[in-house]
């Protein structure tokens, strides 16, 4: 029969294909439609199809969203998971939290910075804040004039020196203050043409800024390639140098209150210091089947710090995809389906210790204490067991075979012959 029917598409003028819209299900969501059917006219003489975009019950498609494949098959997501992938709680993601400040709008608030700037611990009250809005700033206008900008960042802010001392107390005598300190504070660059602005921080203003004036810092997002294409004259730039009111992090902290503002359209990252979340996946430690999800983090350190895991042994197993211990699993790549397992990180880096413990101890036992059966290749009846790995290596080297217990473990596993000889461990039982 659909044979039949396609010839007769085929040949047939009157046929349209409507599609409204497509699931991978099998409910069919197409409609073949003869033209014969009558249209009905819609507001302002419009004609549309009688079916077209409604089910059998004449409702719209587009309506039935609680029917849809997407809403029955996809599993409803774990609120640890929401957590853990930074959507809520207390993990939620400084990028979430500011984009959905410059969403809403309204007062940026010491709280809501406080908030976002939580993965570096830095914090501020509502006065703290105040102070640093109203920090006296000075504006160039002709930053193309290389000698001129930069006598006055000099003067304003000492020698561009990235080994200078760092401010520790305001400098009390005369702007200038000592040539030696570094500066910390905000910059902000205008496009004048076009109104676009830019806000940054640093620790040491003065290196920072002669960056920018010699167009020596990296191509990277949109300010510096728009620099290098259309040159300083057509930006200024206002500093917000800290002399009297500097807290640590202060910098920072306002920084992040002008992130928070839309009309800062160059910056292309909302949250100030740029956290590791911003860019990078997250790390995930699960069991073998990767059912249970032990430990999760942003930062390849925690692995390291927290668990007491070696470097080299993380990057290893995460990069090949083995088990850590025989046990664990490294990913970067989160399964929502995993079991989060409530457990402190200090339960959990007791809990390791023992399994190395275990572990080690099984492996000597294993790899190297294990009873060996070396078979000759050219004649299987030939045929010896030795009482551990370090004997057959002993074995061979009486034989005038050159041979290492790496060497004899690593054609063991792969089940290939080394010098004409075939080695398996051998089970207790066959003993």
């Amino acid at each position: 029969v659909f044979n039949v029917f396609l010839t007769y598409l085929r040949y047939s003028t009157n046929f349209q294909l409507t599609v409204n819209k497509c699931y991978f299900s099998n409910k069919p969501k197409y409609m073949f439609k003869n033209n014969s059917a009558s249209p009905r006219k819609l507001a302002g003489g419009e004609e549309k199809d009688n079916n077209y975009g409604e089910d059998n019950n004449g409702k719209d498609n587009n309506s039935k969203k609680k029917d849809s494949p997407e809403n029955n098959d996809k599993p409803k997501l774990d609120n640890r998971w929401k957590e853990i992938l930074g959507r809520s709680g207390p993990n939620k993601h400084a990028h979430v939290i500011a984009v959905e400040q410059i969403n809403r709008g309204g007062i940026v608030t010491a709280e809501k910075i406080n908030e976002i700037l939580a993965y570096c611990n830095i914090k501020i009250t509502e006065q703290e804040l105040k102070s640093l809005i109203d920090t006296a700033s000075f504006t160039l206008t002709n930053l193309n004039q290389k000698s001129i900008t930069k006598d006055v960042l000099k003067d304003k802010l000492g020698l561009p020196n990235p080994c200078g001392i760092p401010l520790r107390e305001p400098w009390r005598d005369s702007p200038q203050g000592n040539s030696k300190q570094r500066i910390p504070g905000i910059y902000i660059f205008t496009h004048t043409t076009t109104g676009r602005k830019y806000v940054g921080s640093s620790s040491q203003l003065a290196f920072r800024l002669n960056g920018y004036i010699n167009l020596s810092h990296r191509k990277s997002g949109l300010l510096i390639p728009l620099l290098h294409k259309e040159g300083l004259k057509n930006f200024s730039l206002q500093v917000f140098p800290f002399y009297h009111n500097y807290i640590k992090g202060s910098e920072i902290a306002l920084e992040q209150y002008y992130l928070l503002d839309p009309s800062f359209t160059l910056n292309t990252i909302r949250v100030a210091n740029n956290p590791s979340g911003s860019n990078s996946k997250s790390l995930y430690m699960y069991n073998r089947d990767m059912s249970i999800l032990y430990f999760f983090s942003t930062k390849q350190v925690d692995f390291i710090r927290k668990l007491n895991i070696h470097h080299i042994t993380f990057s290893k197993h995460l990069k090949n995809g083995t088990f850590y211990l025989d046990k664990y699993l490294f990913s970067s790549e989160p399964v929502l389906t995993a079991k989060v397992k409530d457990m402190s990180d200090l339960d959990l880096a007791l809990m390791l210790e023992k399994d190395r413990v275990k572990y080690n101890k099984n492996k000597s036992l294993n790899s190297l204490s294990k009873p060996v059966r070396l078979t000759s290749v050219d004649n299987l009846e030939n045929t010896i067991v030795l009482p551990s790995l370090g004997k057959c290596v002993e074995y061979l080297h009486n034989k005038g075979l050159s041979a290492s217990q790496v060497t004899l473990v690593k054609h063991i596993d792969l089940g290939k012959a080394y010098k004409g000889y075939l080695c398996e461990y051998v089970k207790e039982n066959t003993l």
